[in-house]
């Protein structure tokens, strides 16, 4: 499997003269911290959010393995037959003028098809001020989502959550899984249109359609390959180390003036754990200011590829920081987690997405880095199995809908032997993935550290890459 991670050795020594030629192209943006929020995380992990039972019912955290995710959940149930309740103690909801509106979401189980309501009740000086009630009709055993509006009345007024369901067995149990609060300006609507006539968000993620483009040899210019092709890419990849923010922004800004999303990978300027331990937050801070400056969307990665390279519960715990700084640093930043893909489905069950993914954060696009592996020689044995992207798609899209998160293709590359056997290859494959609502494929156009020759160096792949290309959305 393809690691981009360790490619950066290599890449780095490729980039010094890029890095170098852009150290004074933008200016130091001002300081801005991101705004403090009392949002409960939601995973149910090691606390239950200030949730506790009423009337009789009894609230604790479920052995693991019980939750969405397969980790925890918070267990509602009474021990006699009728309704059962949870209510929230903490305060709900960031520092807010009146007119401020929240977006409200929890996922609930239930053990036998039952009605479970969501009351949210938004209080000011100990008095109630509106209350908003939603109810869903949950199937026994599946997940089901609870999602309501409220838009506040009073400035900095506490939400207060209740958890119902009016009658239940005894000892039957009502399972509840990410919580999320956020502002609806966090449910970002079309701020513009794409070159498809599909709308996109503030932070680039279409309404439809996928974006096809690549990374390109050392983050080399690619309008000589644009002019191959005939058609500009949708979305290009570039590859940074920590001290890279100068060049990563003039490259950034040259993308998008030329209708590209750019899609950004950073290596950390200290370890997992002090990252996640706040040690980083002004370097993140700083990077997302300064490509929110630029004023189109751009995509941005930390430390993709992790799987192997430490422990990976850290990884989690750097993502799981940084994604709300970065967001609420810049609304045109989106946060992006990539992985290889191959070792969340198939490898060891530490890389798993239930372990690995990010929990009680908002994540805009989770990536995935899957190779053609039909053709690459290892050990002077070649591979005739051919990788089933169809597999891959639907495992993928299965699981990004359950997380409310948008998925793509972070790297892809297709060996010479397999476009020759199969010269559809590329177009297929992303056919199939806008079937399946993938919303980004980039193909890697690189020979750097490759263990395979994935580069659009034939006709046979740079014509089906042209064809993929034409008619994909790109940004106007």
């Amino acid at each position: 499997m393809q690691n981009a991670y360790r490619r950066w050795t290599w890449l780095s020594a490729a980039l010094v003269a890029v890095m170098i030629g852009a150290v004074a192209a933008v200016p130091p943006a001002q300081s801005r911290t991101a705004p403090a929020q009392a949002y409960p995380t939601g995973s149910f992990e090691t606390h239950l959010d200030g949730f506790a039972g009423v009337k009789g019912s009894r609230v604790k955290l479920s052995r693991s393995g019980a939750g969405r995710n397969h980790s925890r959940a918070m267990v509602v149930r009474t021990a006699q037959r009728g309704p059962v309740g949870a209510i929230s103690r903490h305060r709900f909801a960031g520092a807010h003028q009146a007119g401020t509106s929240y977006v409200v979401r929890m996922w609930v189980r239930t053990d036998t098809k039952r009605t479970v309501a969501l009351r949210v009740r938004e209080v000011a000086g100990g008095k109630r001020v509106q209350t908003r009630t939603v109810r869903v009709a949950a199937k026994a055993g599946t997940w089901t989502r609870i999602k309501t509006r409220i838009t506040t009345k009073k400035r900095n007024s506490a939400l207060k959550l209740r958890v119902r369901s009016p009658r239940v067995a005894a000892n039957e149990r009502i399972l509840v899984d990410d919580l999320r609060i956020v502002e609806e300006s966090e449910s970002e609507g079309v701020v513009g249109k794409l070159t498809n006539g599909c709308g996109r968000t503030a932070r680039g993620i279409p309404s439809c359609g996928t974006y096809v483009g690549a990374a390109h040899g050392s983050n080399t210019d690619p309008s000589a390959l644009e002019q191959q092709l005939g058609d500009r890419l949708g979305v290009r990849r570039t590859y940074f180390n920590a001290t890279g923010v100068a060049g990563a922004v003039r490259i950034a800004q040259a993308d998008l003036a030329a209708g590209r999303l750019p899609w950004v990978s950073f290596k950390l300027p200290h370890s997992w754990t002090e990252m996640a331990d706040g040690k980083g937050d002004a370097w993140a801070v700083d990077l997302a200011q300064r490509l929110g400056a630029l004023g189109g969307p751009v995509w941005v990665a930390f430390h993709h590829e992790p799987e192997g390279d430490g422990d990976i519960q850290e990884w989690r715990r750097m993502q799981e920081h940084l994604a709300p700084l970065v967001r609420g640093a810049s609304p045109n930043v989106a946060f992006t987690v990539v992985m290889t893909g191959w070792h969340q489905f198939y490898g060891e069950a530490q890389y798993s997405l239930a372990q690995i993914w990010p929990r009680g954060v908002k994540i805009d696009v989770a990536g995935f880095d899957i190779y053609q592996q039909y053709g690459v020689v290892k050990n002077g044995s070649t591979t005739t199995k051919w990788t089933d992207f169809e597999q891959y798609y639907r495992q993928i899209a299965a699981w990004a809908r359950t997380m409310d998160v948008d998925w793509a293709l972070g790297e892809t590359g297709v060996t010479d032997t397999a476009a020759a056997a199969h010269p559809s290859e590329i177009v297929d494959a992303v056919d199939l993935m806008e079937n399946y609502g993938g919303i980004a494929y980039s193909y890697f156009d690189s020979a750097l550290n490759s263990i395979a020759p994935w580069t659009l160096n034939t006709a046979v792949k740079r014509n089906a890459f042209a064809q993929a290309l034409a008619g994909a959305p790109s940004l106007k």
